[in-house]
């Protein structure tokens, strides 16, 4: 999910990056709430991407003969391959729920389209 680019699915408005990152959110216009995982998200690829470096060396450390050689790649592009690795757990992990039908104004919307 794009949380860059995030619409409320009730009345298409474009919710502000730093609103949509909090762990709980409403739209301005609707009222609607909703539930982001962004915070847990972050923390999860973060560490997952540093298990992935350290075991990747690892890994390399026992398979490759020159441990030198496992190093030194470790260090030059493993940290770059666990980015990338984690910075796509978190793009592909990112989930916003709906709390409820939304508050007050919620309502009142529903109310002005039943009318």
């Amino acid at each position: 999910m794009d949380i860059d680019h995030y619409h409320c699915p009730n009345c298409g408005r474009p919710i502000e990056t730093w609103v949509a990152r909090r762990p709980e959110f409403t739209c301005a216009d609707c009222g609607q709430a909703f539930r982001s995982n962004y915070g847990y998200s972050l923390k999860r690829s973060a560490l997952f991407g540093l298990f992935c470096w350290i075991g990747g060396m690892a890994l390399g450390g026992l398979l490759v003969e020159p441990w030198q050689v496992v190093f030194v790649f470790g260090i030059e592009f493993g940290a770059l391959l666990a980015f990338g690795a984690a910075f796509l757990l978190h793009r592909f992990s990112i989930r916003i729920t709906p709390i409820g039908e939304g508050g007050e104004r919620g309502a009142q919307a529903e109310s002005n389209r039943s009318s």
